[in-house]
């Protein structure tokens, strides 16, 4: 698909979220007077935003500022012709942050009973110039991976074993991997599959409570309790997890220090999931069994 037919493919899908939307809140409003707003109007509708947002993470520019001055002002102006300024669309495009997010779960692939589980830091920025950041001062937090500390916050994210996206949580870097997956795992059924993070009696007594079951290695002073070939064969596969974390850091840009607005960096980040969601890697665990 040409990026011309793109356009068109993702706008109409928003465009039908936006309208459904807009519809389902019209329904819960209070009559009341009419009272005009001051100010300009706003020439971008909700779905433009959201469309304008999708792009940049799908042509995959370094940077949005080069990619809204110079991409989308030259090529775009006919399908937007109220295109406003790049300042002003700064100042407006954090209204997009929790429609995309619904956006993105509405989007969520198909519960296929084999799923898995992992999170990734976000650092905000460099762990040396924490003290004296002040964007996230009052949200990012200290916390630890296998390689070192960072000060930021979390992606908690859920996959199926085609690659697909089910479910993502955004938490404060010092939370743990085990503490936050039941509110992931909860309204799923099969087999869900993490790493040693993951161990904890009562998140597998809970899960298994709700039918799904909870598969880890184990440490090396644990004993190992036995498992089907065919779910070992899976648990080899967890590494699929880490490659779409992966594409999300390395082609979708999750990992950014230079943002200057908590409700802007949040509204990118999602933006990033909803792009996945609509593309994601073409990667099956089950294939790969029938491999290998």
């Amino acid at each position: 698909m040409n990026i011309a037919d793109q356009l068109v493919h993702i706008f109409c899908q928003v465009d039908d979220f936006c309208k459904e939307i807009d519809q389902y809140v019209q329904q819960g409003l209070l009559e009341g007077p009419n009272t005009k707003k001051r100010g300009p109007h706003q020439g971008l509708s909700l779905s433009e935003i959201m469309t304008i947002l999708i792009m940049f993470h799908h042509i995959r520019f370094r940077d949005f500022k080069t990619y809204y001055i110079a991409y989308v002002t030259r090529h775009y102006q006919g399908e937007f012709p109220n295109l406003p300024s790049y300042s002003r669309f700064i100042s407006i495009m954090k209204q997009a942050v929790f429609p995309m997010a619904l956006f993105t779960w509405l989007n969520a692939g198909k519960q296929t009973g084999i799923y898995y589980i992992d999170s990734s830091c976000l650092p905000v920025c460099h762990i040396k110039r924490s003290k004296r950041h002040k964007t996230f001062e009052d949200t990012a937090t200290y916390g630890r991976t296998s390689v070192a500390w960072f000060f930021g916050l979390k992606l908690h994210i859920v996959i199926n074993d085609q690659g697909e996206l089910i479910a993502f949580k955004i938490t404060q870097g010092h939370r743990h991997d085990g503490r936050e997956a039941f509110s992931l795992l909860k309204v799923l059924e099969g087999l869900a599959f993490g790493d040693k993070g993951y161990i904890s009696k009562k998140l597998f007594d809970e899960l298994m409570g709700k039918g799904l079951k909870l598969i880890t290695r184990k440490r090396k002073n644990m004993k190992a309790e036995p498992l089907s070939d065919y779910e070992r064969q899976l648990l080899n596969q967890r590494g699929i997890v880490e490659t779409v974390i992966g594409h999300l850091k390395h082609h979708y840009q999750i990992w950014h220090t230079r943002h200057r607005s908590i409700l802007n960096a949040m509204t990118h980040l999602v933006t990033a999931l909803a792009a996945y969601a609509i593309t994601p890697l073409k990667i099956s665990a089950i294939r790969l069994l029938t491999v290998t």
